[in-house]
């Protein structure tokens, strides 16, 4: 299936070392996107890290991720993270390999669709326009779907940023 590892490596890696990377990936992926589920999971426990407002760094992250019940413990391992972090010099071009990692994941989501709708072709069992109707709304579908998550609803948004100003204002130090 189509992927880049080192595309993935490098999202995760920017993540990590510049707390603006966080907002420029989620911009354009969620955790799904990624090939590699271990990095899927680390994507995902470093934007819950962020979205709480608490720091991201080698303690905090393992920590999270050891408190998951489905995570391995190699994932939370420092020999894992580290190589991660390893793994990109610089968070400069968190765009651009979100973006390869967008591209894989639509493709692999691409893939699947063909698959079911070729599936559905070979068994014979559906009308031909119920299969046409069929094709044209999962295609439809990954073209809305393209390129991120979905939409928050703006009270939850509102809420949000009202816990960290309030937390902020309690904190001020």
């Amino acid at each position: 299936m189509p992927h880049s590892l080192e595309a993935e490596q490098s999202v995760i890696g920017s993540m990590f070392i510049d707390a603006e990377a966080i907002a420029a990936a989620t911009e354009q992926i969620s955790g799904e996107d990624f090939y590699n589920r271990q990095y899927g999971v680390v994507f995902d426990t470093i934007v819950e890290l962020n979205n709480e407002g608490k720091p991201i760094d080698f303690v905090t992250l393992q920590d999270r991720l050891r408190s998951k019940e489905d995570v391995p413990p190699e994932v939370s391992g420092l020999d894992f993270l580290t190589n991660l972090i390893a793994a990109v010099p610089t968070s400069a071009n968190i765009k651009y390999y979100a973006g390869i990692v967008a591209e894989k994941a639509t493709l692999r989501r691409l893939i699947r669709t063909n698959e079911e709708i070729a599936n559905t072709c070979y068994a014979g069992k559906e009308p031909l326009e119920n299969i046409l109707a069929d094709t044209e709304k999962s295609v439809f579908n990954l073209l809305q779907n393209r390129g991120g998550q979905e939409f928050v609803p703006i009270k939850q948004v509102a809420i949000n940023v009202l816990e960290k100003i309030e937390d902020a204002y309690k904190n001020q130090g």
